[in-house]
């Protein structure tokens, strides 16, 4: 049997209703084709092609349905036909089946469901045989029995290694959505920023015009000028009862300095912390015309400054996540052991996370003592893992929403470093806690996860660092603690 993977492809040809049925008896002749029985004797082909049924398929109509009792076999005779896992999205991985390929049960397998829809991609003709005669075709034809067994074996390879890359891909779909998320909000305030910007540039021009035509001299707009710059005292606390009583006084003073609508600008100078009697000295020089677009002048300067500041944190904010973003996937750096700051990955990984916990409600707390020991290892590997930590506890907590705490912590420890990452959701049951790091194994929803993110973790961590990966969890408290030796012993890969 070989069971290929597809290529992204176009979106399948509207299908067919229903599960396709029977059409048939199967011609012996067509099971020649097949690899698997290609050298039987013509009586045992015989017998195979009695007891199977022949099915007829139209592009896009199906063959099978996830959660249908795995009671088949199947022989593909022509076309090909994909069996695809639709409830994880179109990115799940398709496994193939072409004409001269035995999939669906086979003898020996523990398969009780099958875990996807298969859909004709072509015209394609399949025979079904039932599960209930395997023990009759192997007593039959023994032949075949070193022959399943082998499927099997390329199948569980086969399908680790793919549900292993669905699983990085669905990880790595939440971080780019993360990211995207993250870069989105600084990236707006600078294009905003800029618009803003050229409006108040235009605008300051104006009134420079206007302040000379009211007769203000150069001396004026100096002093004007050394007051926007001068040292201020900081703007009002974070009491909003204060501010707002700032705010009245100072709109009550740009109303009897002659500025119409002065609560267009007050917030300006309150946020700025500008006191009202250094305003009063320096536009008493003026003429009366010219204080209202004196006070607008120095209003739009002091606007402009914060405009800057502004964009200058929210570049600072892009530059934070791309290093986070290098940080974590270290692709600047050779595939080698090396001095792994574990503190720095917890960071850069948490940096990626926080869009998520803030979007669901979540609080994450950090205990990360200062300074870690540095360890020999993969830092991108172990960023991996931290993220698989994160992101299965930031799961268990998501209903809790508020109430949900997500808390990353590490500290060194005889010889190796300790690290946890705890959740107070609802616990894991204790006959659970054995499986939980067995590939494939999920207690999420259908759809929600393949299963291998905890075995992902623990492979990097045991096996590619020579730690340990352990769980406690009672209710409301659930501890993933992992243990990195300082010198990493094992060396085996994942």
């Amino acid at each position: 049997m070989s069971i290929e993977s597809l290529e992204p492809s176009a979106p399948p040809v509207a299908a067919p209703q229903g599960v396709a049925t029977p059409t048939g008896i199967v011609d012996p002749d067509s099971l020649r084709g097949i690899e698997t029985f290609a050298d039987l004797r013509s009586d045992e082909l015989a017998w195979i092609a009695a007891h199977s049924e022949r099915i007829v398929l139209a592009p896009g109509q199906l063959l099978l349905t996830i959660g249908q009792p795995a009671d088949w076999m199947y022989i593909g005779l022509e076309g090909t036909v994909e069996i695809r896992r639709e409830q994880l999205g179109s990115s799940a991985p398709a496994f193939v089946f072409h004409a001269g390929d035995v999939t669906g049960v086979l003898p020996y397998s523990r398969m009780k469901s099958f875990v996807g829809n298969g859909r004709a991609a072509t015209h394609a003709v399949v025979a079904r045989f039932p599960r209930t005669l395997f023990p009759e075709l192997l007593r039959r034809v023994p032949s075949l029995a070193p022959r399943f067994v082998a499927t099997l074996i390329d199948r569980v390879r086969d399908t680790t290694r793919r549900e292993a890359q669905l699983e990085r891909l669905l990880a790595l779909g939440k971080l780019s959505a993360g990211i995207a998320h993250e870069l989105n909000n600084p990236v707006a305030a600078i294009l905003n920023t800029f618009g803003e910007t050229g409006r108040r540039l235009r605008y300051r021009g104006e009134l420079v015009i206007e302040l000379v035509r009211c007769g203000a001299s150069p001396e004026m707009l100096e002093r004007l000028e050394a007051l926007r710059q001068s040292p201020r005292a900081s703007a009002t606390s974070g009491d909003p009862i204060a501010r707002s009583d700032d705010l009245d006084e100072m709109d009550a003073f740009l109303r009897r300095a002659g500025l119409a609508e002065p609560w267009r600008y007050a917030a300006t100078f309150v946020d700025a912390g500008f006191d009202i009697a250094a305003l009063e000295s320096v536009i008493a020089e003026l003429p009366n015309g010219a204080r209202g677009a004196a006070l607008k002048w120095l209003e739009s300067g002091l606007a402009l400054e914060a405009l800057f500041t502004s964009a200058e944190r929210a570049g600072a904010r892009v530059a934070e996540i791309v290093d986070a973003v290098k940080g974590y996937t270290n692709r600047d750096r050779g595939r080698a052991m090396t001095d792994v700051d574990v503190r720095e990955g917890l960071e850069t990984t948490i940096a990626l996370f926080r869009s998520r916990f803030h979007d669901r409600g979540v609080s994450l707390v950090r205990e990360l003592e200062t300074p870690l020991p540095r360890l020999r290892g993969y830092p991108g590997d172990l960023n991996q893992a931290w993220s698989h930590l994160i992101d299965n506890a930031l799961d268990a907590v998501t209903p809790l929403g508020e109430r949900g705490k997500v808390i990353v912590g590490a500290w060194p420890i005889e010889g190796a470093i300790r690290v946890e990452v705890r959740d107070n959701g609802a616990g894991i049951p204790v006959e659970l806690q054995e499986r939980i790091f067995e590939p494939f194994f999920t207690t999420k929803e259908p759809g929600k996860g393949t299963g291998l993110g905890l075995d992902i973790a623990r492979r990097i961590i045991t096996d590619l660092h020579g730690g340990e990966l352990s769980v406690e969890s009672r209710p409301g408290e659930t501890r993933f603690i992992v243990r990195l030796p300082l010198t990493t012993v094992a060396t085996l890969g994942v």
